[in-house]
Parts: structure tokens; sequence; C-alpha cells
């Protein structure tokens, strides 16, 4: 079960669960002294048909950045400025699914077995 850490900008798992999620350690744009909370942390992950996502996340600033990419064509990139939650919906083997959400949205996105992405409108959140 994963634990969510809760703020005024956007709510997140802990970094564990990301690295667990995404299979490698973060870069950091700043030192490792500065808290996550506070970091623009970048993972990578490349699933088994080949697509290579790139995600940086930002939490003081409810910002995410979401990169896909298939050999050299340049699958999806979505850049959020407003996000209040980002939850792992599965995190197995066969399946890797986050969910994205803000005030007016909910992006659902799979990045393995390989991409797809969900977007509803919510227009009473």
């Amino acid at each position: 079960m994963q634990n969510v850490v809760a703020n005024k900008r956007m709510k997140y798992p802990d970094e564990v669960d990301f690295m667990s999620f995404f299979e490698c350690e973060p870069m950091s744009l700043d030192s490792d002294d500065v808290p996550f909370f506070y970091n623009e942390s970048t993972y990578h992950y490349i699933n088994a048909k080949n697509q290579s996502f790139t995600v940086k996340i930002c939490p003081s600033y409810g910002e995410l950045k979401f990169f896909v990419k298939s050999d050299s064509l340049e699958l999806s990139n979505i850049q959020l400025n407003s996000v209040s939650t980002l939850s792992i919906l599965s995190d197995r083997k066969e399946e890797k699914r986050l969910m994205i959400t803000s005030e007016n949205y909910i992006i659902k996105i799979t990045l393995k077995p390989e991409l797809q992405i969900e977007l509803i409108e919510e227009k009473d959140v």
C-alpha cells in the first residue's frame, strides 16, 4: 500500500513508491540536500514496446511533465501546472498505471504494457 504525502499544492506518493514504479532513482534538479517536495525529480522508464518515458515532478509547484518517445517519434508531450493529486493505480510486473487529477480533469496513463492515455474532463469537481 502506498503512502501519500499531502500538502497545499499536490498529493503524491512518497519517493520510495516512485522509485519502485519507475524502477530507477530520480535525477534531481537541485542537490540531494533539497527535500523531494521542493525539488524537481526526473524519472526515466522504458517499457517492453521500447517506448521511452520521461516524467518530471515538482510537488511544491503542482507541476508534472510527461514525455513519451518511440524511436525518434514523439508520442506524447504533456505539461501540467495545476496537478492536485498524482496517484499510482497499478505497479505490477505486467501493468503500470498513473492517475493525475486537477480541478477540471482526470488523466489516466498506462505505461506498461504500452502507452495509453485517457483524459476525462470534470465539470463539477
